[in-house]
């Protein structure tokens, strides 16, 4: 495979537009079930053996009722934005990214600040082992979400490899993560791929940042 070119994965992509897939639905159906239970009628008394009847007790106050039902919209939100992503990628299957004339062309759903990014603009590069790359936006929403997500999201990570880059736009920065199982070919592929980034920044004449 050319080491210049990363195509995107068909079977990477569909597990993962079903993995947020379901994500979605988990989220929208307890967002729903909750406020069932909040417009649900409680009872005033409850009949105990014997026929005594007793005021219901006081339900206890919850302090984050107001925000949990927001907070799955959100979360379902976001991953539908995951399953339509990885649903273009699948659908289309297009080139994901390429290297052409010292310059890195992205795939549009990548939402990056610019398509196409001069090598000599990535300030950092990183390929290494996806739970030890800096932490990335779906890491962050799920570490906000909670913390059995975030631990799942971790211990996936330790099974595969990314390639970190972080790099500048005019005057801002962005940064993007590729993870090997979105792309043919896998970590090997991602591998020579990040070879290949390198070799283009060593050859960088001395001084140029």
């Amino acid at each position: 495979m050319n080491p210049t070119i990363l195509h995107f994965s068909r079977t990477g992509n569909a597990m993962k537009m079903l993995l947020f897939l379901g994500f979605a639905v988990l989220a929208f159906g307890l967002a729903y079930l909750l406020l069932e239970e909040r417009q649900a009628v409680a009872p005033l008394t409850q009949t105990l053996p014997g026929g005594l009847v007793l005021p219901m007790p006081t339900p206890r106050p919850d302090p984050f009722a107001p925000v949990k039902i927001p907070l799955l919209l959100a979360a379902g939100g976001v991953s539908l934005f995951y399953v339509w992503r990885h649903g273009v990628r699948l659908m289309t299957r297009e080139v994901a990214v390429t290297i052409a004339t010292g310059q890195l062309h992205f795939h549009p759903s990548y939402n990056m600040l610019s398509s196409i990014m001069p090598i000599a603009n990535v300030t950092e590069a990183i390929f290494d082992r996806a739970d030890r790359l800096p932490e990335g936006k779906w890491e962050s929403v799920a570490s906000a979400f909670s913390w059995s997500a975030n631990r799942a999201a971790r211990s996936g990570a330790t099974l595969r490899h990314g390639l970190y880059l972080r790099y500048r736009s005019g005057a801002s920065t962005g940064e993007v993560r590729l993870i090997d199982n979105d792309f043919d070919g896998g970590a090997e592929q991602l591998r020579r791929f990040a070879a290949q980034i390198e070799m283009w920044r060593g050859s960088r004449p001395p001084g140029h940042r």
